[in-house]
């Protein structure tokens, strides 16, 4: 599946403090589409502290389509340049050499059955290619020329490449035996490598190469780990994993004994970190199908690179807040889909559309985004069962969760931020302008326990079908807005406060229902934005019969497009819209037919 995430995931922007990170304290761990370095320090049996998260659909537009589809299955992801990037290789035939900072794709190619890749002086890249017609092979590449092969040599079911800057050589790990190479003419257009020796392995299968300082290496096969000394080139058990089988990565610090390792618990794949001295286990959510782990040298240094110009960081970092902010309000339609099986349409995209699997996502973008209240819309029972404890482990209570009337637009929030002082849900009638009881609106009236302040959310979804497919339907919108309207006129009545509504209004900003909230003073957050308002809007396909990443919208920017709203009403003085932003990150699609978003809001 395309995302996955602890049931209490918790995803930080850094450990905090200025303390330099030891050996260990940040992994990096790959499978399937995804990447995450987390924070071993900080997260505990129950509780997985991701820090960073990419997801190989990131990289549409960057690169051609088609190598995106062969980087979907990584099977390595190695820090290289101090851990400011990864080399990333995939079982379905693609290297890429990812900038964790800036998210960019540096470098590109098509390598058959890649399981390991390393970088070589000169700004190249050394690729092992495993059991692939084209592949069982070493290849060198050049970072300025993606795609190009400038040397290659055969080595069958290639698994592991490690350059040693000491010795001078390069190391290439095949099923039976671990070759070591030197450079030849280098610096000349004749570049090559040239076969110093071949050492025949303690038994077959090798799958993983790593450094064990400068003077020894790590290699696993099917039958256990073993050192080999590069200076004596002999092999011998490594201790503290001896007789441990399947290993499919190894990672281990001589100087402070640490090690950090996975292996195969389900078929090739399993959904544990493990970690020696001292020990501890970090658990992913079972359908994350994760492969290898590495240390990623100093967290902080990459970190520090990621600081970015006001609002243009939302992307790198999505609970970075704009400086002034203490409420952040998160809204999305989720697509209600009630699924307990995989669709047949889905399967061969290997992406599962269940409410079991979407709520993962959506667990893991609220997590990301940190916010205070969470609106959502075609919120059913069906995905409340997978959802709502999620929820509640990020800390979020439903509003109306004790009404006794099942509500398909809830608003969540912190109690730890804020105070619910009352709310109440509204269903539409008549039933022909609210399929299935699923069109209201919810409203409540909350106290900012920082600041004291009260403040009102309404959250909508209204009537969905187009006038030209049912007349009358328009105006059916209208009447149901000037019901929030009404709802809103008396809580103002009652506390004079600032009110935000927002939803799914399934209709554009130029017509009869939205006019109504303009010509009332309500003004869209994204125009209201002091610091970046986002012009973008999205509707895209995400349904029984797929999902796509191609645009519905119905024009280009959210005056003429958008069908989600996000208001703001009766302002008093020192209240502002911050930022408004659309959240269009690539791992969203197969989740919802709506982008999500928020607005960071000062009170």
């Amino acid at each position: 599946m395309i995302v996955a995430a602890a049931a209490a995931i918790s995803v930080l922007s850094g450990s905090g403090g200025k303390e330099k990170s030891s050996w260990g304290d940040y992994v990096v761990a790959c499978g399937d589409k995804d990447l995450y370095i987390v924070d071993v320090k900080s997260s505990t049996q129950d509780s997985l502290q991701v820090v960073w998260h990419w997801n190989v659909d990131e990289a549409k537009g960057q690169i051609p389509d088609a190598d995106v589809h062969r980087a979907r299955v990584l099977d390595d992801c190695k820090p290289v340049d101090g851990g400011k990037r990864l080399l990333l290789t995939s079982s379905g035939d693609e290297t890429l050499l990812l900038d964790i900072a800036s998210r960019k794709i540096l470098f590109y190619a098509h390598t058959p059955m890649s399981h390991s890749a390393d970088m070589l002086p000169g700004d190249r890249i050394a690729v092992a290619n495993s059991t692939n017609p084209a592949g069982n092979s070493l290849e060198i590449y050049d970072v300025s020329k993606p795609g190009v092969v400038i040397w290659k040599d055969s080595l069958p079911s290639g698994h592991g490449v490690y350059w040693s800057e000491k010795h001078n050589c390069l190391f290439a790990l095949g099923h039976k035996e671990l070759r070591k190479y030197s450079l030849k003419g280098w610096n000349t257009q004749r570049h090559s490598l040239r076969l110093r020796k071949t050492y025949a392995l303690p038994g077959a299968g090798g799958h993983d190469l790593t450094p064990l300082g400068e003077d020894a290496l790590l290699i696993t096969n099917g039958g256990g780990v073993y050192v080999f000394e590069i200076n004596s080139g002999s092999f011998s058990p490594f201790k503290p994993l001896e007789g441990s089988r399947n290993v499919k990565s190894v990672n281990h610090d001589p100087a402070s004994g640490r090690t950090v390792y996975t292996i195969a618990e389900t078929s090739w794949w399993t959904n544990h970190i493990y970690l020696l001295n001292p020990d501890k286990t970090l658990t992913f959510d079972p359908s994350y199908r994760l492969y290898k782990v590495r240390v990623l040298p100093d967290w902080e240094a990459v970190k520090a690179e990621m600081t970015p110009p006001p609002f243009a960081g939302f992307d790198v970092n999505p609970s970075l807040r704009a400086p002034g902010t203490n409420l952040r309000i998160f809204d999305d339609n989720i697509w209600q889909n009630d699924s307990d099986k995989n669709l047949k349409a889905w399967e061969p995209l290997r992406i599962s559309c269940t409410d079991s699997a979407r709520s993962l996502g959506f667990a893991k973008m609220i997590a990301d985004h940190k916010p205070d209240i969470v609106t959502l819309q075609e919120y059913s029972s069906h995905m409340d069962g997978y959802l709502a404890p999620k929820l509640r482990d990020l800390g979020f209570t439903n509003a109306c969760e004790k009404d006794g009337t099942w509500n398909f637009t809830p608003i969540f929030y912190d109690s730890t931020a804020v105070e619910l002082v009352k709310v109440k849900y509204n269903l539409y009638t008549p039933k022909t302008y609210s399929n299935a009881n699923t069109k209201s609106f919810t409203s409540a009236v909350f106290r900012h326990k920082a600041t004291g302040r009260v403040f009102a959310v309404l959250n909508t979804h209204l009537w969905w079908r187009p006038e030209e497919a049912q007349p009358g339907s328009q105006m059916a919108r209208a009447s149901q807005i000037r019901l929030m309207m009404a709802e809103a006129d008396a809580i103002k009545a009652e506390y004079n406060c600032v009110i935000f509504l927002m939803g799914d209004m399934n209709c554009e900003e130029d017509t009869v229902p939205i006019r109504q909230l303009l010509d009332d003073g309500y003004i869209p957050c994204y125009k209201a934005a002091t610091v970046f308002g986002d012009n973008n809007n999205g509707h895209h396909r995400c349904d029984p019969s797929g999902f796509s990443a191609e645009s519905s919208r119905k024009g280009p920017d959210r005056a003429t497009g958008a069908l989600d709203h996000f208001f703001i009403h009766n302002a008093p003085n020192g209240v502002e819209v911050l930022v408004y932003y659309c959240i269009m990150d690539a791992y969203t699609l197969p989740l919802t037919d709506h982008y999500p978003n928020f607005a960071d809001i000062k009170l």
